[in-house]
């Protein structure tokens, strides 16, 4: 690359950097108290979206190194929340990459309902809070998080991140949301999405019809937390910065974008054992 277009490179990344500093608000489906009917009206809409849009489709090859390097088949998703990306993640291992995996999906606030799904698409979904800052020991596999990082501060980021490392176990983190001007305006569609998407959740009971359609409880908080993800984006910057400081012998980090053609790029941070 010429210097004059590094230069130029960096000047945009700082000034965007020094335009939307990293703000940790509150997110709704974080906090403790929010009730979990409405909580699951969230969390199911993003494995729809998710899913349908094949939003994490990139991650499939990130994936496959993890596994592959740790020797494992098994995924322990953490904040796993309505199901997630997944149930899609691994038809796409064994597509791409004839890997057939087995899942166990976690979260601080398990989602009871879609754990029921979960079970007939061949997923264990703990029944149990399991924070990902502090993974239970009984837990092995390669972690997985999908569009969750945000939800750490970046001192807890690196608490994920060495809890891993510690137990030597393969480690995957992808997300979706950027803290871009762009990423910051594409929130103003989170509303119309929301709407165009929810027929196609299941169940699709009255409640979720309710509070989408006839009082826009869905919309707006998803919406709200939308924004706030997006300002409390990981620059990948950041998170190379974060990664270098945990190198260790035995184990290895590595912080990228992956993209597929049609759909936006994702951030990834992957850590993996050294055999």
């Amino acid at each position: 690359m010429h210097p004059a277009h590094a230069g130029g490179t960096l000047s945009r990344m700082d000034f965007t950097a020094t335009l939307l500093p990293r703000l940790h608000l509150f997110e709704l489906i974080d906090q403790p108290w929010y009730p979990r009917a409405a909580r699951n009206l969230s969390t199911d809409y993003l494995h729809t979206v998710s899913t349908r849009m094949g939003l994490f489709d990139a991650a499939a090859d990130v994936l496959a190194r993890g596994l592959q390097a740790a020797g494992t088949d098994t995924l322990v998703d953490l904040g796993s929340g309505g199901r997630g990306p997944v149930p899609r993640m691994q038809r796409l291992l064994e597509a791409r990459h004839g890997l057939k995996t087995q899942a166990v999906l976690t979260d601080l606030y398990p989602n009871a309902e879609a754990a029921e799904r979960a079970r007939s698409e061949g997923a264990t979904y703990l029944s149990r809070p399991v924070d990902a800052r502090q993974v239970p020991a009984d837990l092995r596999g390669m972690r997985t998080l999908f569009n969750a990082l945000h939800h750490f501060k970046p001192e807890e980021v690196r608490e994920v991140l060495e809890d891993a490392q510690r137990r030597g176990e393969a480690f995957a983190a992808f997300e979706v949301v950027h803290r871009t001007p762009g990423g910051v305006l594409g929130t103003l569609f989170v509303p119309l999405l929301v709407l165009l998407f929810t027929p196609f959740i299941r169940p699709l009971t009255p409640l979720r019809l309710l509070l989408t359609y006839a009082l826009p409880v869905a919309p707006l908080a998803l919406t709200w937390d939308g924004l706030v993800s997006t300002l409390r984006a990981h620059r990948p910057e950041e998170l190379k910065a974060l990664t270098q400081s945990l190198q260790r012998p035995g184990y290895t980090w590595e912080v990228g974008e992956v993209r597929e053609k049609g759909k936006g790029s994702v951030t990834y941070v992957l850590g993996m054992p050294v055999r």
